[in-house]
């Protein structure tokens, strides 16, 4: 939901199509249009009193305008229209005020309120755009200031009031300024927020992390580096589901599934697969952990401890077979433009996934590179040599009892 103070202006221009952030934009514009007509309204009214009628007319004539641009916008909803004319007026009519008034001094410096052209296109627009009109900004202010008091050096203004004048209006626009950065930021970090919840849900923290901090990450293709990968399968799952129906074997996946997560990302896991009743995690990516080997280790004796307590409700349920292994593996973004996945592809997670068959219903089964990467603080239990699918060699593993807490 939009936040109350702009709540009143979310309709004004209204697209079905918009995107949150040119929602976000467009409310703030509006909003910024219409504070600063009322302000010159104030100036307009006040120059008029003190026998300033052209520079009274300045300001009013910017109300008039800038609120039928906002009625323009209600009606044929062009954001593009919109945005130029406001931009435009905030640009212009300063300066000529400026200009009307006698220069920098006799004005108050009243052209410090042009400055909201390039700031509002950099808010409203984009950086390219917000650049021009920057450039038009300050062309402006040295056009004005060496010619600015040729047509008139001085007005009627008493001295006090020029002086309160120049408080008056930076106070003011520094007031606006920050009120629209502060409403821009507060929208922007809840938009944020609501995309980090949503990606959340979907993708592991490291990697919503990655992807937010360094957007370029999301790019397809991939690196070669070390990982530890987990591989947790449910030993006798297919007899269960056939047991059970359809419902019941749902509810006790999510609730495997619900227990063991948390205990993943506890532990610096980035979840890559969810197959079936297999779950696949890897460590060291997409962000490099100096242990990963231990990480995956505690993270798989834990996940054993988190099932234990569901199973002891129920000792029909099946439990994990766990099997880890380090080595090298491509991490990355697999798919198309339209359609990606991040995944791990190499011999460690393959390895995982066999040496996790070796493993009988709440074992853990780790690799040789694996424990030697955490043999100071690991108990095992060697298996010997045993031959898997996809190797032409016997590999060596062990079955992982415990791991200190130093």
């Amino acid at each position: 939901m939009m936040a109350r103070p702009l709540a009143p202006f979310a309709t004004i221009g209204a697209t079905s199509g918009e995107t949150e952030d040119e929602r976000l934009r467009r409310v703030l514009l509006v909003g910024m249009a219409l504070a600063i007509s009322v302000l010159a309204i104030f100036w307009g009214l006040m120059y008029i009193v003190f026998g300033e009628p052209l520079g009274g007319a300045i300001p009013l004539a910017y109300t008039v305008l800038s609120l039928l641009s906002i009625v323009m916008f209600t009606v044929i909803r062009r954001y593009d229209i919109f945005r130029f004319t406001q931009l435009s007026l905030m640009l212009v009519l300063p300066f000529a005020l400026m200009v009307a008034l006698g220069g920098f001094v006799p004005s108050s410096v009243v052209a410090i309120w042009a400055f909201f052209a390039p700031l509002g296109a950099l808010a409203f627009a984009s950086p390219r755009e917000a650049v021009r009109w920057f450039a038009v900004y300050w062309v402006l202010v040295v056009a004005v200031g060496v010619f600015g008091g040729a047509l008139r050096s001085a007005n009627n203004l008493p001295a006090g009031l020029v002086r309160g004048m120049f408080v008056a209006n930076i106070a003011a626009v520094s007031l606006v300024v920050f009120a629209a950065l502060y409403a821009f930021v507060r929208e922007r970090d809840r938009a944020f927020g609501a995309v980090h919840r949503l990606f959340g849900q979907y993708l592991s923290p490291e990697i919503v992390r990655s992807l937010l901090a360094d957007p370029e990450r999301a790019a397809l293709g991939g690196e070669n580096r070390e990982v530890t990968a987990l591989f947790a399968d449910l030993a006798g799952f297919t007899p269960f589901t056939e047991s059970r129906p359809p419902h019941e074997t749902v509810l006790a996946l999510n609730r495997y599934f619900s227990a063991v997560v948390p205990v993943i990302f506890a532990n610096g896991g980035t979840i890559i697969q969810f197959a079936g009743d297999a779950i696949v995690a890897v460590w060291n990516a997409p962000v490099e952990q100096p242990r990963h080997a231990l990480a995956a280790a505690r993270t798989a004796l834990e996940m054993q401890r988190a099932i234990e307590a569901i199973v002891a409700e129920d000792a029909s349920l099946p439990r994990f077979r766990v099997g880890i292994a380090t080595g090298a593996a491509l991490v990355g973004n697999v798919g198309s433009e339209q359609l990606r996945n991040y995944v791990a592809h190499g011999d460690a997670v393959n390895l995982a996934a066999r040496l996790q068959t070796g493993a009988i219903a709440g074992q853990v089964v780790v690799s040789a590179p694996t424990y030697a990467l955490i043999r100071d603080v690991a108990t095992v239990r060697p298996l010997g040599r045993f031959a898997v699918k996809g190797k032409t060699e016997e590999v060596e593993a062990f079955v992982l009892e415990r791991v200190a807490d130093r």
